[in-house]
This record gives structure tokens, C-alpha cells and sequence, in this order.
């Protein structure tokens, strides 16, 4: 099981990997934020009540291409209507003229302990501190 999620880890971490020495962060405008919730939130069971934790955007001035790492944080209520308590959400949004223009999920908030553990470990690989 160690070895799956070794491979999965770093299969994700192949796109948006950022070098952390080198990070700049900014604050996600609204628009942004509405973007990245609807997208993910267009799986949850009640989308309008998820609470989120959004993370300054970490973006290496190095990092090629128009994708990049992004970790937040989702409170959402489970099919019983109950909120399940914040989890970590990793991702990767597309930038366009330096703004958020899509985002897709990677791994987080599954009830999975696994999928949990490898979202946080992302993060931290993408200079994320998510608490």
C-alpha cells in the first residue's frame, strides 16, 4: 500500500511543483475562489453550504507552463446532511495572465485516510502550509 501511495504522490506531484525557496504568494481574488468552488463543488452533496479555507496562491517565478499547484481546505456536509470537518484539498489551477482562470481536483476529502494523507503531503511539496 506504501508503494501506491508513493507512486500516486508523485505522479501528482509531477504537475504544480513548486520550489518552495523561491515562492511568491498572493491572496485569490473572488472570482478565483468562485471558480475553484464551483468546480470542486460540483461533486459535493450540498455545494451552496461547503465552508472553505482558502490558501494564498503559491507560485514559483521559475515554473513553466500555465498550471500550477493549489491546496485549501473544504468543511462539507456527508449525505446524512452532517458537516464531515475541514479536509485538505489538493489541485491545479490554470492560469491566464497570471489569474485563475480553471481548477482541478487531485486528491483530498475523501473519508479515505490515504487520499487525505497524500492531499497534505502534496501540499507540503507545493509549499503549502494547510492546518
Amino acid at each position: 500500500m506504501e508503494v501506491l501511495r508513493t507512486a500516486v504522490l508523485l505522479a501528482l506531484m509531477g504537475a504544480g511543483s513548486v520550489g518552495v525557496c523561491r515562492a511568491e504568494t498572493r491572496p485569490l481574488a473572488d472570482g478565483e475562489k468562485k471558480i475553484i468552488s464551483d468546480s470542486y463543488g460540483a461533486d459535493l452533496k450540498d455545494p451552496v453550504s461547503a465552508q472553505y479555507r482558502w490558501s494564498d496562491l503559491v507560485i514559483d517565478p521559475a515554473a513553466k507552463g500555465n498550471e500550477v499547484g493549489y491546496c485549501f481546505r473544504v468543511n462539507a456536509k456527508n449525505s446524512y446532511g452532517g458537516y464531515t470537518g475541514f479536509r485538505t484539498i489538493a489541485g491545479t489551477v490554470k492560469r491566464n495572465h497570471g489569474k485563475v482562470v480553471s481548477y482541478s481536483y487531485k486528491a483530498g476529502t475523501s473519508e479515505d485516510a490515504i487520499l487525505g494523507d497524500l492531499a497534505e503531503r502534496i501540499c507540503r511539496v507545493w509549499g503549502y502550509n494547510i492546518h
